[in-house]
């Protein structure tokens, strides 16, 4: 319904920002203003969010044609202290897990009470523990420093452990939580490839080093996983020996820190899915908006091909990303666009992904 808002005035909230050509309320409570930009868009948010704040509203903005519509929806969003302690504790628990996972396959048994009978076997693991989070935690940092330095209000990094025998790794990796929507596609661009550029930084000369260190044999009597090739992979073992590989019968037996490096660039690859809200999903969103939904659900059908006819495990990221949530959420200030050199930045992380892209991630092989 349309009202006069003798309770709640809109109009000295909007001066000097948007003049006002129609001015609604929805019988949820929720304001909606239409009319045009009285000041640049990457100036007008932060006084607009401080003055309806005030009135109790949470404001969004974006285009409507050449016009920009404001939509304020009842309350607003309560800031949170950092929750040192969890992260903390779900970081030291991952370092234990993925040590223990690290000398397991070091030492080569599955039996979990060697560490209890004698805990210094576990410096067996430091290789690839140090490697995987080396390159986990830079990426995590990453996304974590950006989005306080833009003023992003995320939590701290949350590592999620995982038990050796359920997990090859130790560790589903980590996720940082976003408390509110990015204020703009600037902000969500610059936090979204903040974490994999950086882990990218670090994983490379960890991968050609444990690559350098490693041997070209032919492939065990006995059952093995075989790691899949991406395009950086595969030209990443041309450069170290020479020949590509897999091939002629034999093929590079990664160490402890190649192992490790490795799996760190698919966890990138996986974060680079232009999907919801990863960050690959956030990458596309400022690129594209809400163009950015079917390059989505386009994925999800990628996805399902692959999963059908590749690897299975695809079919398990498709049943992620659909509980997530393909789709992925407007900022609040959608009126501000991307500078032509955020564009470039955009556009190399859609590249990243294309060169760490791995059809066929991991495949049980039984000669």
């Amino acid at each position: 319904m349309t009202g006069s808002f003798v309770d709640y005035d809109i109009q000295p909230a909007l001066v000097g920002l948007i003049a006002a050509s129609d001015i609604r309320r929805t019988e949820s409570g929720t304001i909606i203003v239409r009319g045009r930009l009285l000041t640049p868009a990457d100036q007008v948010y932060a006084p607009l969010r401080e003055r309806f704040e005030r009135l109790g509203y949470t404001p969004f903005l974006r285009p409507q044609g050449a016009d920009v519509e404001v939509v304020a929806s009842p309350g607003v969003v309560k800031r949170r202290p950092l929750r040192w302690g969890v992260s903390v504790g779900l970081f030291l628990t991952t370092v234990v897990t993925v040590l223990m996972t690290g000398a397991i396959n070091e030492l080569q048994t599955p039996d979990f009470g060697v560490f209890l009978r004698d805990p210094a076997q576990l410096r067996f693991g430091l290789p690839f523990a140090l490697t995987l989070l080396g390159i986990l935690f830079t990426h995590e940092m990453g996304h974590f420093v950006v989005s306080r330095l833009r003023g992003a209000p995320a939590s701290l990094p949350y590592f999620i452990p995982m038990f050796p025998g359920i997990s090859i790794t130790g560790t589903l990796g980590a996720v940082i939580v976003q408390r509110e929507p990015f204020e703009n596609r600037r902000t969500l661009l610059e936090v979204a490839i903040a974490g994999p550029l950086a882990g990218f930084v670090v994983a490379i000369p960890l991968l050609l080093y444990g690559l350098a260190t490693s041997t070209v044999a032919p492939p065990p009597a006995t059952g093995y996983l075989q790691e899949g090739n991406s395009v950086l992979y595969a030209l990443a073992k041309f450069v170290v020996f020479g020949q590509w590989l897999p091939g002629n019968g034999v093929d590079v037996q990664l160490n402890s820190v190649a192992w490790g490096a490795w799996i760190g660039l698919l966890v990138t690859m996986f974060n680079l899915l232009p999907v919801g809200q990863l960050d690959g999903g956030h990458i596309a969103y400022a690129l594209f908006g809400r163009d950015a939904d079917l390059i989505a659900y386009t994925m999800l059908g990628v996805c399902f091909v692959l999963g059908i006819f590749v690897s299975q495990s695809w079919l398990v990221w498709l049943a992620l990303i659909w509980l997530m949530g393909p789709r992925h959420p407007a900022p609040f200030n959608d009126v501000l666009r991307l500078k032509p050199s955020q564009v470039a930045l955009g556009v190399s992380g859609l590249l990243l992904f294309l060169l760490l892209f791995t059809p066929s991630p991991l495949v049980p092989v039984f000669p």
